[in-house]
């Protein structure tokens, strides 16, 4: 059947998991077939603490250059640390943000003849505690609470689709495997080239990932899902809520039953100053080929049959058969100067051009 379109970003809250479970299952539910996004409260990160996480993240983008170049990803075949505006590329433009990736601290293992996304773990790049004091800290607390807050969110979305609360723990829980953070800054317009454009962060859905925990870290417009007839819904920050969505790995696992439904961000408007976010990403497993698991018929048959993105899903055949490449060949394709430098024979086999595309598109 067809799924209505929605305006609205529903408001779920997790007390209500515990005082009327029926109830927030069924609201899970609508919101995973029909939406693909949903706010949570109730989730038990202190505001105080996500306070003075705002305060760390601001305090790092406001480091001169110099320093933050000191943490660039070109420093790391990771993909993980700094990148400077404009940098980042999704569907071919620059995206104008500046972002610092992170993840769960693990060491570098790979060696060649290994697969290839094992290369893509490794440690995280920070500034000094004296240039930044606390900074490690905050971020990997934060890290921690947010991936287990994406856990037990996991479990509850495996029962709204009439699963065992564990069913979709085999396909996240690898020992050694990283997920991954970041924090964003997105300038104003005034703030940019007036052939930047205002892409904060294109048309895209999250790859290679179950679920993403986004805390709006200001009161500052610019994140639009996209409605399954076409049109962009805005999602504006809501006090002491995450917002939450679904990656194209869940989407796979679940017959396309659970929509990574396509979103954007667009730069604030003149006079606002930046935008501030910080996304958590639980991602699917990347070292076996995965494959969708039994889903009861009476959720199958709310499937949507029709839904408009102005995503694409490039390497969507690789993901099939080998979700570690896939996930590889997705920040190449993003991080281009990263990929040159440490992937460009991959790159090239793939097609992926590795230069950046002019300012001025």
């Amino acid at each position: 059947m067809s799924a209505p379109d929605f305006t609205a970003i529903p408001v779920l809250d997790l007390e209500q998991a515990n005082t009327d479970k029926a109830a927030f299952l069924s609201q899970l539910q609508h919101a995973l077939i029909h939406i693909g996004f949903f706010y949570v409260k109730g989730h038990k990160i202190a505001p105080s603490f996500l306070d003075s996480l705002t305060k760390q993240t601001i305090g790092y983008f406001d480091l001169s250059l110099d320093e933050k170049l000191k943490t660039d990803k070109i420093h790391s075949p990771t993909f993980l640390g700094y990148s400077v505006q404009g940098n980042e590329i999704t569907k071919n433009k620059r995206d104008n943000r500046e972002q610092f990736d992170f993840a769960n601290e693990l060491p570098a293992t790979w060696t060649e003849g290994h697969h290839i996304h094992e290369r893509l773990t490794g440690p995280n790049l920070w500034p000094h505690e004296d240039v930044l004091p606390g900074f490690r800290q905050s971020v990997l607390s934060f890290h921690q609470q947010a991936q287990d807050l994406a856990e037990m969110l996991t479990r509850l979305v495996a029962e709204a689709l009439g699963l065992e609360p564990n069913a979709l723990l085999d396909h996240y829980v690898l020992p050694g495997q990283q997920h991954r953070a970041k924090l964003i800054k997105y300038p104003a317009v005034d703030q940019l080239d007036p052939n930047d454009g205002t892409q904060g962060v294109g048309p895209h859905r999250d790859t290679a990932s179950l679920l993403t925990l986004l805390y709006q870290a200001n009161d500052l417009p610019g994140l639009q899902v996209q409605n399954h007839a076409g049109a962009w819904i805005d999602a504006p920050a809501i006090p002491n809520t995450f917002v939450v969505n679904i990656g194209t790995g869940l989407e796979y696992l679940v017959h396309n039953v659970a929509i990574a439904t396509t979103h954007r961000v667009l730069n604030p408007p003149p006079g606002r100053g930046p935008r501030y976010s910080i996304p958590f990403f639980l991602g699917a497993r990347l070292d076996k080929k995965l494959a969708p698991i039994d889903i009861p018929q009476r959720i199958l048959d709310q499937r949507p049959q029709t839904v408009v993105t102005d995503s694409g899903h490039q390497f969507g055949r690789v993901y099939k058969s080998d979700p570690g490449l896939y996930a590889v060949l997705n920040r190449i394709s993003s991080h281009r100067d990263v990929g040159a430098k440490f992937y460009a024979q991959l790159a090239k086999e793939h097609g992926i051009i590795t230069s950046l595309p002019s300012v001025g598109y």
